[in-house]
């Protein structure tokens, strides 16, 4: 039988992407901690380009796939594989994610004991951060507690267990995406080509084992219990199913209470188009029905083993202390390199950032949330997937520290919207710069690691060759091979 050109599609983009995933996985093997050393030679050279080499393969095999249909999840799951037993990519934060689990499983509290104190892991941990105490809440820590002791304490599979985790979060975005997709009236394929089988995504969450997988994953359920129960015309009942989720990905990572505000917009919106009143009182009452349960069940799972609130303490690692590609973490850099202590500037840069954050946020419930009686623009029950988008956003970009990966969540929200070629093109391009902030912050500071990011971004999308090409990859998205 001959094959189909969509089958020789297939396994060409699996076989390279397989072949990326190898090479970039085989280099953070090599090299183990960030930066160049004093006298670089060859065979170190060598593991860096294999991970550039590596990371553009896995790109061109992405894009390469977008004409293929239903074959996404295959995809993510083949090109996968190489990163599960190898060392974090793009990231130490594994190491101290064992390291907090050593500490917890141990008896020891990681919100007063330091990381450089956890035993076999405290060598691994990134040397900023190994005089600090846990900056998550305890759902990462009880389930960083549990991977450990499978483990058996023992510092590589420790490290390698962060994984499990890391996949289940995968398998939960992708059923969720599945769900949710079409009663939002996205495309089910197009939304897992961008938040499942994307390398941006893939090489943070599962080759660098973020726990923002599992806390976006638990956000999208409850995202999707929410609405769901309200269509089934159970808008209160699911408020308090939602909001006990959004609770739990907050325990997981405290952005993810930012859930509620789509939470509460997705059911507001349904309600009303059911016939319920639409007005300041009722959509007040279901903020609270959501709000209430959330914090139950936040303050419940921090309440297990007497952690409560500890990643609060002054001793926990602040974002701004280092140079992120936060704007404010950035501008505290700058201040300290007049001779500024830092560590004196951390709570204001806290403090302004958390004002910031406040109001671009309220903005975002103006422009995109519903608001009773507007009249004008998109309506009073407003778009709840863009406010839930935007206000992530606003919450990463207005942050005392920014990560990359702090934007797959709002990337995964966005792939839940109709989009066109254009904004298809536009977040392919952002996923590949992302990519590429990631490696270059690798070996670099972001004052240098940015502008080359953003002149990568520009070439992607203003060279006519390029811009074409993204322009025919978007197009292919809705048109697939057998």
């Amino acid at each position: 039988m001959t094959p189909t050109p969509g089958r020789l599609r297939l396994v060409e983009v699996l076989l390279v992407g397989f072949l990326g995933s190898v090479l970039a996985s085989w280099w953070a093997w090599r090299d183990a901690a960030p930066g160049h050393p004093a006298d670089p030679v060859g065979v170190e050279i060598g593991p860096w380009l294999a991970g550039l080499v590596g990371l553009l393969l896995l790109l061109l095999a992405w894009l390469r796939s977008a004409a293929l249909g239903n074959r996404r999840l295959l995809t993510a799951a083949v090109w996968s594989v190489p990163m599960l037993g190898t060392r974090p990519i793009l990231s130490l934060d594994g190491w101290a994610y064992a390291a907090q689990g050593w500490l917890l499983h141990h008896g020891l509290n990681p919100y007063l004991v330091v990381q450089g104190q956890a035993g076999p892991m405290a060598a691994r941990v990134d040397g900023h951060w190994s005089g600090t105490t846990a900056v998550y809440p305890p759902g990462s820590l009880w389930i960083q507690a549990a991977m450990t002791g499978l483990a058996g304490s023992h510092p590589y599979w420790s490290m390698v267990a962060m994984r499990i985790p890391a996949v289940l979060a995968m398998i939960l975005i992708a059923v969720a995406i599945l769900r949710l997709a079409p009663m939002l009236d996205a495309d089910p394929q197009v939304a897992l080509w961008l938040a499942v089988a994307n390398p941006f995504v893939l090489v943070n969450i599962v080759g660098g084992m973020h726990n923002d997988g599992l806390q976006l994953a638990v956000a999208l359920w409850a995202l999707w219990a929410g609405l769901r129960l309200a269509r089934a015309r159970r808008p209160w009942l699911g408020l308090v199913a939602g909001g006990v989720l959004v609770g739990v990905a907050g325990t997981l990572k405290q952005p993810g209470v930012l859930a509620g505000v789509g939470l509460v917009a997705l059911v507001h919106r349904q309600a009303v188009t059911d016939g319920d009143r639409d007005g300041w009182g009722s959509l007040i009452a279901r903020v609270l029905a959501g709000a209430v349960p959330a914090v139950a069940a936040f303050a419940g799972i921090s309440a297990v083993g007497g952690l409560g609130l500890g990643w609060l303490n002054p001793t926990a690692g602040s974002p701004a202390s280092v140079t992120s590609d936060s704007p404010i973490a950035l501008l505290v850099q700058v201040i300290g390199w007049t001779g500024v202590p830092i560590r004196t500037m951390v709570p204001t840069a806290t403090a302004v950032s958390l004002v910031l954050t406040g109001l671009a946020m309220l903005w975002c419930w103006w422009r995109w949330g519903p608001v009773p009686g507007r009249q004008t623009g998109i309506g009073p029950l407003g778009r709840p997937i863009v406010l839930q988008a935007a206000v992530m956003t606003a919450f990463a970009l207005f942050g005392a520290g920014l990560q990359p990966w702090y934007l797959i969540g709002p990337l995964a929200v966005v792939a839940l919207t109709p989009l066109t070629p254009r904004r298809l093109a536009a977040l392919a391009t952002a996923s590949i710069a992302g990519v590429g902030l990631g490696f270059l912050q690798w070996f670099s500071s972001p004052f240098l690691a940015l502008p080359v990011t953003a002149l990568i971004a520009a070439l992607c999308w203003w060279t006519p060759p390029l811009r074409s090409a993204l322009g025919r990859m978007a197009r292919q998205l809705t048109v697939y091979s057998d």
